[in-house]
């Protein structure tokens, strides 16, 4: 084996391995990903003073982020992935801290800020929609 074909198999191992950890995306799944996410966050913040308004708000915006996770692994189970390995399982850890650090701060909310919400959804929609976009087979 030279030096050439060394690489080669090196490269075609590290595909491989990308596309085991992150596999192709439909191109359907950005745009509904990044929406479901953005519009979790903007209801978490746009709630109603009301106590139990302000949790169901949290509770249909954790359904909203659940469904777009569900959504994500249903598109990996249908192309033989199973589980999360490697670098995705720490952005999955890194992603629920954030999520719970969101609604820990979404609980005590003023009204005063609750416009912030709505922008940091719009934000997240669109970092996710982009971030997911790089991932769509082509």
């Amino acid at each position: 084996m030279d030096a050439q074909e060394a690489r080669d198999d090196l490269e075609q191992a590290r595909l491989a391995y990308a596309t085991s950890v992150h596999p192709p995306l439909p191109g359907w799944a950005p745009p509904a990903c990044g929406l479901l996410l953005g519009a979790a966050v903007a209801i978490v913040g746009l709630a109603p003073a009301s106590i139990w308004w302000r949790l169901a708000a949290i509770a249909a915006a954790v359904l909203l982020a659940l469904g777009a996770r569900g959504m994500m692994q249903a598109i990996r189970r249908k192309q033989g992935v199973r589980g999360v390995q490697g670098p995705a399982r720490k952005a999955q850890a890194a992603l629920a801290t954030s999520a719970l650090a969101i609604v820990v701060i979404a609980l005590t909310a003023p009204a005063e800020i609750r416009w912030l919400y709505a922008a940091m959804g719009v934000a997240v929609a669109a970092i996710v929609w982009t971030n997911l976009r790089k991932k769509v087979r082509t």
